[in-house]
C-alpha cells in the first residue's frame, strides 16, 4: 500500500529538475547583457529546451507505487534543518510540465511586443524559474522563496505591459497574494516550532513535517492558516475579486500564464499540504470548502453572463472551474482527487487557448467588448475552428480534456455529499450556457455586422504561422487528454492515493 509517509526515494543521476530552474535565470542573464533583438529568439530557445526536460520527465516517470523521483537534496543550513531539496510525484511532474508548455507558448506568442522588449522577457524567464521551483521544491524555506518569488515578476507584467487600469490590477494582485502569504507563512513557522519542542528535531522537509501529529484544535488552526493562502491564489471565493481585474488589465501572455500556471498553485497547496498535513481538519471543514466551491461555480458562472468583456468572462469561467477542483479535492476519495488533478491539467490546456484566442481577437479588432465583435468566423475559419474546440472543451464535452476532470470531481463528490454534487452538474449548463453564448457572440452574431464593418474586416488575415505554433498543441492536448484520459489517471493514480493515506480507516 502505498503510503505519503513512507515514499522511495530515487536520486536523479543529472540534476534535471535544477537545471529546469536555473536555465530561466541564466536566459534572463544573457538577455540581460545582450542587445534587444536577442531577447526573443534566446527566451524562446531556453523556454523550449525547459520544455523539452520537463516532457522527458513526464515520459520516463515510473508510476508504480509512491516514488519521489528525480530527486536531489543539498544541505543549506543544516543548523536549522534547512536544505535545498526538490523531486517529483506525479502531482508535481504534471503542474511543471503544464508550467513548461504553457510559457513556451506564451514565448512563442509574445514576439509581436514591442514595449520594453528585454525588461519583458526577463520577467518571464525569472518567473518561470519560481513557478518550477514552488512545483519541486520539498523544502519548506524553498517552496516560501519560490511562492514569492513569483509574485514580483506577475506584478511588473501585469503594471508595465497592462492595459489602462494595471496600476490598480496589478496593485490589488500583490496585497491580496501578499496577504495571503503572509498567513502561510505563520502557518509553516508555526508547524517548525511545534516540531522542535514536541519532537526535538529542526527540520523544514515536508516529509518530516508530515509525520507531525498535532492535536485536534491545533491542527484546525494550522489548516486555516494554510488554507487561507492557498484559496486567496486559486482563488476562491470571497477571495477572488483580484482576478478579474488582474486578467482584464493583464497582456495576453500574463493571462495565460496566470490562468494556466499561478492559479493551481492554490488548488496544488490544498492537495499538497492540507490533506497529508491536517486530514482530521481536512474531515471537518469539507463541507465549509464544498459549500465555497459550489457558491464558487454558481455565482462565477452567474457573473460570467453578466459580463461584455471577453477576458472578464473566461476569467469568472476560471474561478467557477477551480470550484470544481475544490470539491473533488475535499470529496476525499480517489476519485475525487484524480479529477481534481485532471481538472488542473485541463484547465490549463482551455484557460491559456481562450485568453490566446481573447488575444487574437484584439490584435485584428483592438477591442474586447462584445458589442464591437461578431461574425468573425466569416472571416476567419480557421481561428473560429480552434476557438470552437476550446470553448467547447471548457464547456465539458465529452472527447474533450474538460469532460474528463469534472466528471470524477463530481462522481467523487456524490458519494459523500449528493446536494454539493447536484448543485455543481446543474451550473454545467450555466457554463456551457455562457460558454456557447460568448462564442456566438464573437463569431457567429452578423446581426452586428455593418456594411462599414464587413469592408473593413474583409482585410483581416486569418491565423498566422507563429500563431498557429502557439493555438494548435493546446487543442492537440485538449484531445489527447479527453479521447485517452487513461494514461494521465495511471500516472496519478499512486500519488493520489498515498495523498490520501492518512484517510484509511477514519
Amino acid at each position: 500500500m502505498v503510503d505519503v509517509l513512507n515514499p522511495v526515494f530515487m536520486e536523479a543521476s543529472f540534476p534535471v529538475i535544477t537545471t529546469s530552474i536555473i536555465l530561466p535565470l541564466i536566459a534572463a542573464l544573457i538577455v540581460l547583457v545582450s542587445p534587444e533583438k536577442l531577447a526573443k529568439p534566446v527566451s524562446i530557445i531556453f523556454s523550449g529546451i525547459v520544455f523539452l526536460i520537463t516532457t522527458y520527465m513526464l515520459f520516463a516517470y515510473d508510476p508504480s507505487g509512491y516514488k519521489i523521483q528525480f530527486y536531489e537534496k543539498y544541505e543549506w543550513i543544516p543548523a536549522l534543518g534547512v536544505n535545498y531539496e526538490v523531486g517529483v510525484d506525479a502531482l508535481s511532474l504534471t503542474m511543471v510540465w503544464l508550467t513548461g508548455l504553457a510559457f513556451f507558448i506564451s514565448f512563442i506568442w509574445s514576439v509581436n511586443i514591442k514595449k520594453r522588449i528585454k525588461e519583458y522577457f526577463i520577467a518571464f524567464l525569472v518567473l518561470e524559474a519560481a513557478c518550477i521551483g514552488v512545483f519541486v521544491a520539498w523544502d519548506l524555506v524553498w517552496f516560501y522563496i519560490f511562492w514569492e518569488a513569483m509574485l514580483i515578476p506577475m506584478f511588473l507584467i501585469i503594471g508595465i505591459w497592462g492595459y489602462a487600469e494595471r496600476i490598480y490590477a496589478a496593485t490589488k494582485f500583490f496585497i491580496y497574494t501578499f496577504f495571503g502569504s503572509l498567513f502561510l507563512l505563520i502557518g509553516v513557522i508555526g508547524m517548525y516550532i511545534y516540531q522542535f519542542f514536541n519532537y526535538d528535531v529542526l527540520s523544514t522537509s515536508y516529509f518530516d513535517l508530515v509525520k507531525i501529529n498535532l492535536p485536534y484544535n491545533l491542527e484546525l488552526i494550522f489548516f486555516l492558516l494554510l488554507a487561507l493562502g492557498f484559496a486567496i491564489k486559486v482563488p476562491m471565493w470571497p477571495f477572488h475579486t483580484w482576478l478579474p481585474a488582474a486578467h482584464v488589465q493583464a497582456p495576453t501572455a500574463g493571462s495565460v500564464i496566470l490562468a494556466a500556471v499561478l492559479l493551481k498553485m492554490g488548488t496544488y497547496g490544498f492537495v499538497r499540504f492540507s490533506l497529508p498535513w491536517f486530514p482530521e481538519a481536512s474531515k471537518y471543514f469539507a463541507p465549509v470548502l464544498f459549500a465555497l466551491g459550489v457558491i464558487a461555480i454558481i455565482y462565477t458562472a452567474m457573473m460570467a453572463i453578466a459580463q461584455t468583456h471577453i477576458k472578464r468572462i473566461i476569467a469568472y469561467s476560471s474561478v467557477s472551474h477551480m470550484g470544481f477542483v475544490t470539491i473533488g479535492t475535499f470529496a476525499l476519495n480517489m476519485e475525487g482527487i484524480n479529477g481534481s488533478i485532471i481538472t488542473m491539467i485541463s484547465h490549463g490546456f482551455t484557460s491559456a487557448a481562450l485568453f490566446l484566442a481573447a488575444g487574437y481577437i484584439y490584435e485584428r479588432i483592438h477591442s474586447y467588448e462584445l458589442k464591437d465583435l461578431g461574425g468573425l468566423a466569416r472571416f476567419m475559419p480557421v481561428f473560429a475552428t480552434l476557438f470552437m474546440i476550446s470553448a467547447m472543451a471548457s464547456a465539458g464535452l465529452p472527447g474533450l480534456s474538460g469532460f474528463v476532470g469534472e466528471f470524477l470531481c463530481l462522481l467523487g463528490t456524490f458519494k459523500v455529499s449528493i446536494l454539493t454534487a447536484v448543485l455543481a452538474g446543474l451550473s454545467l449548463i450555466v457554463g456551457a450556457g455562457y460558454t456557447l453564448w460568448l462564442y456566438h457572440k464573437t463569431m457567429f452574431k452578423e446581426s452586428l455586422l455593418s456594411a462599414e464593418r464587413i469592408e473593413k474586416w474583409e482585410k483581416l488575415k486569418d491565423m498566422n504561422t507563429t500563431e498557429l505554433l502557439s493555438f494548435v498543441p493546446l487543442v492537440i492536448m485538449m484531445f489527447v487528454l479527453g479521447i485517452y484520459p487513461t494514461w494521465w489517471i495511471k500516472l496519478i493514480e499512486n500519488t493520489s492515493a498515498a495523498i490520501l493515506s492518512k484517510f484509511v480507516g477514519m
